[in-house]
């Protein structure tokens, strides 16, 4: 019996270590009509136009986006604007934070390099 302990502790710890050290990384994502737009890091170069809309609904991180004005990384009630430079991205305005993001409809890699 105490050989039967100890080597289900030594399985529980070592499931317990294997999940520990898994780090997860999810692309942000806003779904405008049919269209998924992904977190763009530099926010610089482009200034806000027209109001498109407002975040309806904050899906968990892991989850894709699959309906209009969803997002898996922004809250409900954040301002989506249009931008001057490119129809190609979104300005996000965080409605908790006030912070500005850019969205790009162009796929982007998490593990890209440009």
């Amino acid at each position: 019996m105490k050989k039967r302990s100890m080597f289900l502790f030594f399985i529980f710890f070592l499931g317990a270590c294997n999940t520990a050290a898994e780090s997860e990384s999810y692309q942000s994502m806003i779904r405008i009509h049919n269209t998924n737009y992904y977190y763009l890091d530099d926010a610089t170069n482009y200034s806000q136009s027209v109001k498109i809309g407002e975040i309806k609904e904050q899906t968990p991180p892991d989850v894709i986006p699959f309906r209009h004005l969803r997002s898996n990384s922004e809250p409900k009630g954040s301002e989506i604007y249009s931008t001057k430079e490119s129809s190609n991205h979104i300005i996000v305005r965080n409605i908790d934070t006030d912070d500005i993001s850019v969205y790009t409809s162009q796929d982007i890699s998490l593990n890209s390099k440009e």
